[in-house]
């Protein structure tokens, strides 16, 4: 995924599986200006290449067609601090807020309001941060997007999936050609949650949705998606330069399915450990580099990032505390 020349890593820090850049995630929300530079220097000495940063189209955007000028500086500082530092800047151009005024009109729940108005985002911040971005995530977890918009309703639900496929489409014709377009797809092995037809039924739908639509999608421009006939979209296939994928468990045998149905792309893993202590996900990011040393013997595994960095007045999941110590889980993930 890295699209920069970086910095060489000293041996005491290189990460379990060498032939791995290792990253993190932070979100907009947590970009604290005053400490971003400390954060950036944190990371550099913990031996992470990569960082992505969420960018707020609700903050950035606050109306249609105008950019604030301060957010953009601002990531634009952050990208550059992280370049001096020898790490390689990603943007996320998606959120989980979004402008007040594109979601008035339907967001992503219309199809010709998104399609309308996302297309004009990803030019404006493409055009703002392209020349100091080392790659771009469009959006990401789009189930988990579909899931959090329209929880009810298989048949809208449906329909909203066909939007981000379609959304996903315009993004990579507008951002292909430059810093590489990477996925983030909440893709899981999908298990039915009892032995009965609907519970079965379900878990197969769920499956199509997370894995089928994107995975096939990206390989022949196909959209297929339960309850709808399935249909090509023009200039999908092939549509991103790395095939990112988001996980929490199963890590190994995801690796394998995704290698086997996606485009022949290199792969990125973004991960989030499971446990409700810090010694807990510790443990768990000790069992994730088990399975990536065996994966990556085989499969063209580029980068792995976790997430998220640090705690926050809402998280305590970081891998480092609000006071900048690194944790257990820290520790874990660079040793």
């Amino acid at each position: 995924m890295d699209a920069i020349s970086v910095q060489p890593v000293d041996e005491a820090s290189e990460p379990a599986t060498p032939s791995l850049l290792r990253g993190a995630v932070i979100g907009y929300g947590a970009i604290e200006p005053g400490r971003i530079g400390d954060d950036i220097a944190l990371a550099s000495s913990m031996g992470l290449r990569t960082l992505r940063f969420g960018v707020s189209w609700l903050l950035a955007e606050p109306k249609q067609g105008t950019l604030n000028g301060d957010i953009v500086e601002l990531l634009r500082s952050v990208a550059e601090q992280c370049r001096s530092a020898g790490i390689a800047p990603w943007f996320t151009l998606l959120q989980t807020d979004v402008p007040r005024w594109f979601l008035n009109e339907g967001g992503f729940t219309d199809s010709r309001n998104a399609g309308h108005w996302w297309p004009r985002w990803v030019e404006s911040i493409a055009g703002s941060l392209g020349d100091v971005s080392a790659g771009w995530v469009p959006f990401e977890a789009p189930y988990a997007m579909a899931n959090r918009l329209i929880p009810d309703d298989p048949r809208r639900h449906g329909e909203l999936m066909d939007t981000l496929a379609v959304a996903w489409r315009d993004a990579w014709r507008i951002l292909r050609g430059g810093p590489p377009v990477a996925t983030s797809l909440d893709v899981k092995v999908v298990r039915p949650v009892d032995q009965t037809i609907p519970a079965e039924h379900e878990a197969k739908r769920e499956d199509q949705l997370r894995w089928r639509l994107w995975m096939q999608g990206l390989h022949d421009g196909i959209v297929s998606i339960p309850g709808r006939a399935d249909r090509e979209l023009p200039d999908l296939a092939g549509a991103c330069d790395v095939i990112g994928i988001a996980v929490r468990t199963d890590i190994e045998t995801v690796l394998y399915r995704a290698a086997e149905m996606a485009p022949d792309r290199p792969l990125a893993l973004t991960y989030r450990p499971l446990g409700d202590t810090d010694a807990q996900r510790a443990t768990a990011v000790e069992g994730m580099w088990r399975e990536l040393r065996r994966a990556a013997e085989e499969l063209p595994l580029r980068n792995v990032s976790i997430t998220p960095f640090h705690d926050t007045a809402a998280t305590t999941d970081g891998i480092i505390t609000r006071e900048r110590d690194v944790k257990d889980t820290g520790h874990a993930f660079t040793a």
